[in-house]
């Protein structure tokens, strides 16, 4: 068999050899490194030292060194400081090129020469195969592979050549990729590896790896924990510097790499006894649950067989808030409880009906309601259950999400009232759902904006009684939101009452209200055009969190910082936004709702209309049937935008139906918000006399803060439809070319013109598209069905 040549191996070692820089390949047994040294230095002859025992083979005085490239194999087992005083003499010397191949990182003790001479650095996923390569390999052996399994191949070994070796095996004589067989080719390498590698890893890593190879990822805190181990830092360092099983994740958690984790749990089942397994379990799940993560802590605690402990958890679990609690991530554990163990607990039962209502069921909501009041008139149960019966009843009356608001000042008065005599004691509530919003939280209060002075006056002080801490603040952020978002109130007094709010609630009070204060101040800022501003209040907030711990809040803070992003026109982060965000028809609750709503703004922003049409269809079902009615107008205000740019002329009524329900509240700022991507809706109606039944003054006040907002933000949801960008025949050439990846000189030589005239139709181009650079001229190429896999259509 000939060498497949990997074009990202190549790539760097000639760059390492034109600038004649060290190279350091950092990878596992089996990735290639030495086939890939051998292969590309074939010719020049190069010296070969071998580092076995913590030393070099040999030492040659640098000066008597007259081959050119110098290799240093297993540079991991390099410990031995004369042999290590060598290699930094030897990378320095002039006229010697140093290539090291190690199983682990850039040792500690050539950092200094790292940073001085620029090591060209070589990793696994450099060595990868690519479906073309697994395709060149299988031809290399005889073997036939059409161009689609070739692909699932590449992807399902993750580019090792062994495993694409195993593959190859497998498929002789046209035998198909299947799933049973990825099982079977990984088998094949945990066999690999236990019979050449496994007894080589000392035993102290050996035990670590089977310790935490259960866990996605784990902190240096919880691996003590389960190995029992005081000094298992030292461990995982000589992990980290000798192998490349470990890696850090984004949250600075360890993680071992999947294929290797799966190696270490195969090796697990071989070699541990079921009560081995089950004490890690334990632990593990005692270890989440002392820090929160109840999720974790039920799925390994109903591993272990823990039972009792998995009840426990949930009744816990179920007298927290939906704020904080994990009512959906754990729905399955309370689902699969035998309906013996809801006997006599209000706690549970209150539990069953939140979560389902959560889930959008609320017929079944109600049924564990009904449950919940026959259990608080059962007068064989005692006094304590019924009182904590009623307490929960009027916990739910208030809360569940599904009733909306309709008669819940009246509700809330009785519960204060009852509060005020002792019959009952609430458990805690939360009034935003996390979002940054109090109108627009926990539950709908837009009602209350038509008469927001006299009922704040009236329900201030029951309110604020029956939530409690989350009381703290909650009045005036009310006022506040309602004043800014009808436009009745100056931004002077609105960031005033958010100041005032937010320390009220810094004071005694909770965080989700700060977000509440925050999220109307940068709203306040945007339609006075102070991006800046805007920016630097979520930022301080966003560290805020970050030194409270405040998890809670971080799905919709990382919503809140994408959408503000499509206000200064970046597009760096909408795709991966998109990715990170589970389809509404798949899964959904109502805690998903503001993220569902960023998404929707995100596919407007890619041109992604039919996509964003269905969500937008989707989410109508759910704000209507849960009285979420400014929601319900945001949501028809995004489709109408949808309809526009599809060419559908049913725009109009949808755009005039949210108009006239905002009107009803003269909500403005929600209109206004949308900016450049309203504004010629609104233009038009305004021209068709589309607005003529809609209160005047209303009208007005959007169409002028609309024309405010998008002078301040031109770029927010642009839309260049695809008929509007008149390229000429060599503009599309260019803009091919450049979809393609191809270099600047390479496409002056293939077009024949030069760099000056080049620059010239990239700047006609881009000024087509409306953009200003070259990756944002692909994703806008892309959107807008341009190309497509590279090719101009």
């Amino acid at each position: 068999m000939g060498y497949i040549k990997i074009p990202k191996v190549y790539e760097k070692l000639k760059k390492a050899e034109e600038f004649f820089s060290p190279v350091i390949m950092t990878a596992a047994s089996g990735w290639g490194k030495s086939a890939a040294v051998e292969y590309y230095y074939r010719r020049k002859n190069p010296l070969t030292l071998y580092c076995e025992n913590g030393k070099l083979n040999e030492m040659p005085s640098p000066d008597t060194i007259r081959k050119s490239v110098v290799i240093i194999e297993d540079l991991h087992r390099l410990s031995e400081e004369k042999s290590i005083s060598y290699l930094k003499k030897l990378i320095r010397t002039s006229g010697i090129q140093v290539i090291m191949l190690t199983r682990g990182q850039v040792p500690g003790y050539l950092a200094a020469e790292n940073m001085d001479l620029g090591f060209i650095r070589i990793q696994e996923k450099d060595f990868a195969f690519g479906e073309k390569e697994v395709a060149e390999f299988f031809e290399d052996r005889g073997v036939e592979i059409n161009s689609a399994d070739a692909l699932l191949v590449a992807e399902a070994s993750h580019g090792y050549p062994r495993a694409v070796y195993s593959y190859s095996m497998r498929m002789e004589g046209a035998v198909r990729y299947s799933d049973e067989m990825k099982i079977a080719v990984w088998l094949d390498m945990y066999l690999l590896w236990d019979g050449q590698i496994f007894d080589h890893i000392p035993k102290e890593m050996v035990y670590f790896a089977m310790s935490v190879c259960q866990y996605d990822s784990f902190t240096l805190e919880m691996a003590e924990y389960l190995t029992g181990n005081k000094d298992i830092f030292k461990v995982i360092e000589y992990c980290r510097q000798n192998t490349t099983q470990l890696s850090i994740d984004k949250n600075g958690q360890y993680c071992i790499r999947p294929e290797v984790r799966g190696y270490y749990r195969w090796k697990q089942n071989l070699t541990w006894s079921t009560e081995e397994k089950n004490e890690n379990f334990s632990r593990a799940a005692y270890y989440y649950e002392i820090h929160g993560d109840i999720t974790n802590a039920l799925k390994f605690y109903k591993k272990s067989g823990e039972t009792r402990h998995v009840k426990e958890l949930l009744i816990k679990n179920a007298n927290t808030h939906p704020g904080i609690g994990h009512y959906v991530e754990t729905k399955d554990y309370y689902f699969e409880l035998p309906l013996e163990e809801f006997k006599n607990s209000p706690v549970l039962i209150s539990g069953m009906s939140m979560l389902y209502s959560l889930i959008l069921l609320p017929e079944k909501s109600e049924e564990w309601y009904d449950k919940l009041v026959e259990l608080y008139h059962d007068k064989m149960i005692s006094k304590e259950l019924r009182k904590e019966a009623k307490a929960r009843i009027a916990y739910l009356d208030i809360g569940l999400p599904h009733r909306g608001t309709k008669g819940i000042l009246g509700i809330m008065k009785n519960v204060f009232t009852m509060m005020q005599n002792g019959d009952v004691v609430l458990p805690e509530f939360s009034a935003t759902g996390n979002m940054p919003s109090i109108m627009n939280g926990g539950l709908d209060f837009c009602e209350w904006s038509k008469n927001d002075v006299q009922i704040a006056k009236f329900m201030g002080k029951p309110v604020s009684t029956i939530l409690g801490d989350f009381g703290k603040g909650l009045v005036t952020l009310c006022l506040a939101e309602s004043g800014f978002e009808k436009g009745t109130m100056s931004a002077y007094e609105v960031l005033t009452r958010c100041n005032d709010g937010f320390d009220a609630a810094t004071h005694g009070g909770k965080i989700e209200m700060c977000f509440v204060s925050v999220g109307i101040q940068v709203r306040q800022h945007l339609v006075e055009g102070q991006y800046p501003s805007a920016k630097r209040i979520f930022d301080s907030f966003t560290e805020k969190t970050k030194l409270e711990d405040a998890d809670q809040l971080s799905g919709n803070i990382a919503a809140f910082g994408t959408w503000l992003s499509l206000f200064a026109g970046s597009g760096d982060s909408i795709e991966e936004y998109i990715s990170s965000i589970p389809d509404a028809k798949v899964t959904f609750s109502t805690f998903d709702r503001y993220r569902q709503m960023v998404k929707l703004r995100c596919y407007i922003a890619e041109n992604r209309l039919e996509e964003a049409f269905d969500l937008t269809n989707f989410m109508t079902g759910y704000f209507c049937s849960y009285n979420r009615t400014m929601y319900w107008i945001e949501n028809e205000i995004l489709k109408s935008i949808i309809l526009y740019r599809l060419g559908d002329s049913y725009w109009k009524k949808v755009l005039h139906d949210a108009l006239k329900k905002a009107s009803e509240y003269h909500f403005v700022r929600m209109v206004a918000i949308e900016g450049a991507a309203i504004l010629p809706l609104i233009k038009q109606m305004r021209e068709d006399g589309g607005l003529r039944d809609i209160e005047e003054e209303y009208a007005y006040c959007v169409y002028y803060e609309c024309i405010k907002v998008a002078s301040s933000f031109p770029d927010y949801l642009k839309f260049i439809p695809r008929d509007n960008v008149a390229l000429t025949n060599r503009e599309f050439q260019v803009l091919s070319l450049l979809c393609a990846g191809m270099p600047t000189d390479d496409i002056c030589k293939t077009l024949g013109i030069s760099y000056d005239g080049l620059k010239k139709h990239n700047k006609n181009v881009y000024r087509k598209l409306g953009v200003k650079g070259r990756a944002e001229a692909e994703r806008k190429a892309s959107q807008l069905g341009l190309i497509h896999r590279g090719v101009i259509s």
